[in-house]
């Protein structure tokens, strides 16, 4: 879910490990469970991402592979192990979507948070470059999934937008957008009165825009893939939650209220709303950030025309969250603060308000009809996970609100490893040990603090852009 910046501006090394969240005013040491959060899927996805036919489990049954979790990674993998001609049951807890792949901001993405440079030092050359190169292609497999399989997800290929809001951001999206063109990516730095073209404003004077990406309905998007999955015979058993996880010889075991399937191998596909009762330990891997949303009524018909005139969605440089897009229709949606750790939290929308006032003055007040929040889940380093935790045993998650493009990604990945076809090191997403951290337990007071420092930085840096504004 948008509302995490990327992180390869130059930071402290320190601060550059740690999640950068929403306002988090309401945070505390006790961090609620996305398990438990009730705010339902929004109707501005619901309303046009109608559900497949599912039921939950009942009775006992053998699969090839059993799938925990009906999100993108446990979507993409059924479907691409039903590509290969493995038989693949996945059990959900809710609904297709339920977490963050129905809930997020639906920016398609050909980035890790962290910049190429990053990259290398942290995997070495070999594992950076394969894992840089693979990412920035990440957006073709989504939109190649979408034509493949007719998902009807409001897919716009328009590209993405990432404005400067200050000279360090503007440093830090030159650096980027250099280094991809040297290796002939279709990003364009955008400046001056192009900039305030593009964007609709002149309130910023340099942005990227990167052709690859592109916005979608999210949950749209993960019930098409399920749709697809169904057709190639995978079985998807929702309002399944997986109770227990045990292993007998060569043949796992996994039980629901309702029934059990017994697999060759298992894949955990539950990403924030992973426990430790499937694999104790695993969870304090971990770090659940609640990320809000919200969509206005449409824009009148002239002033529509005025804001991201070409469709794209912008985000900049701020370290807290900047995502806005415009809907086809009119209706802007936007990524806003709120408490990152608490189940009852709202979105902060006079923020929203005061933010969108200096960016497009012509908007004028908002009646915002549509407000939710969902989890995503952060790493201490801001890269995504993937593990054997046992012979047959695969888990990947982490995607620090990259997660359409990563999670596809890494769906296909372990088919593609569960089917025996790629070795270990030519995944796209090196497979490593759980290395759980005490951190992702302390995380609520140690990221208030942050975010504190971060809302300082955002005002600071706000008022030097307006003061340079005024002057020229």
């Amino acid at each position: 879910m948008t509302g995490l910046y990327w992180l390869n501006s130059g930071r402290s090394k320190v601060c550059s490990r740690l999640p950068i969240v929403s306002r988090s005013s309401h945070c505390s040491a006790r961090m609620s469970s996305p398990i438990d959060d009730l705010c339902p899927l929004s109707p501005a996805y619901g309303d046009h991402a109608p559900a497949p036919p599912t039921q939950a489990l009942r009775g006992d049954r053998r699969a090839d592979v059993a799938i925990v979790g009906a999100g993108y990674t446990g979507l993409s993998t059924a479907l691409h192990l039903a590509e290969r001609g493995i038989r693949a049951t996945v059990a959900e807890a809710k609904e297709i979507g339920w977490g963050a792949s129905g809930r997020n901001f639906g920016q398609v993405v050909p980035y890790l948070k962290h910049g190429p440079a990053e990259v290398l030092a942290h995997f070495g050359r070999e594992a950076g470059e394969r894992l840089i190169e693979e990412t920035g292609k990440g957006p073709d497999l989504v939109f190649g999934l979408i034509d493949k399989y007719a998902i009807d997800c409001a897919l716009r290929r328009t590209g993405l937008i990432f404005a400067a809001h200050s000279d360090a951001g503007r440093a830090a999206i030159e650096r980027r957008t250099e280094f991809w063109q040297a290796r002939g990516a279709p990003v364009d730095m955008v400046t001056g009165a192009d900039a305030h073209a593009l964007i609709g404003s002149d309130y910023y004077d340099a942005c990227a825009l990167e052709r690859r990406g592109g916005t979608i309905n999210p949950l749209a998007y993960a019930r098409g893939l399920a749709k697809a999955a169904i057709a190639l015979g995978v079985e998807i058993c929702t309002g399944s939650p997986v109770t227990s996880l045990a292993r007998a010889g060569k043949e796992w075991h996994v039980t629901t209220p309702g029934g059990s399937v017994t697999a060759d191998a298992v894949v955990l596909a539950t990403n924030a709303y992973m426990t430790d009762r499937l694999w104790p330990g695993l969870r304090d891997s971990i770090i659940p950030v609640r990320l809000y949303q919200a969509v206005s009524r449409p824009l009148g018909e002239n002033v529509r025309r005025t804001v991201l005139p070409q469709g794209q969605p912008l985000t900049d440089t701020r370290r807290l969250v900047s995502g806005v897009r415009l809907y086809a229709d009119g209706r802007m949606h936007v990524s806003a603060d709120g408490p990152a750790f608490d189940n009852s939290g709202d979105a902060d929308l006079s923020k929203v308000a005061r933010r969108l006032e200096r960016i497009f003055p012509r908007v004028g007040p908002l009646d915002w009809v549509h407000r939710w929040a969902g989890w995503i889940a952060m790493t201490t380093d801001q890269y995504p996970r993937l593990h054997e935790l046992a012979p047959g045993l695969w888990t990947g998650f982490g995607y620090s609100g990259r997660g359409i493009a990563h999670a596809t990604m890494m769906g296909r990945d372990i088919a593609a490893r569960v089917a025996g076809a790629v070795d270990a090191t030519k995944l796209v997403f090196p497979m490593t040990q759980p290395r759980p951290s005490l951190v992702t337990r302390v995380a609520p007071p140690l990221i208030r603090s942050l975010v504190v420092y971060y809302r300082m930085r955002d005002a600071f840096d706000d008022a030097r852009h307006r003061r340079a504004r005024a002057r020229s």
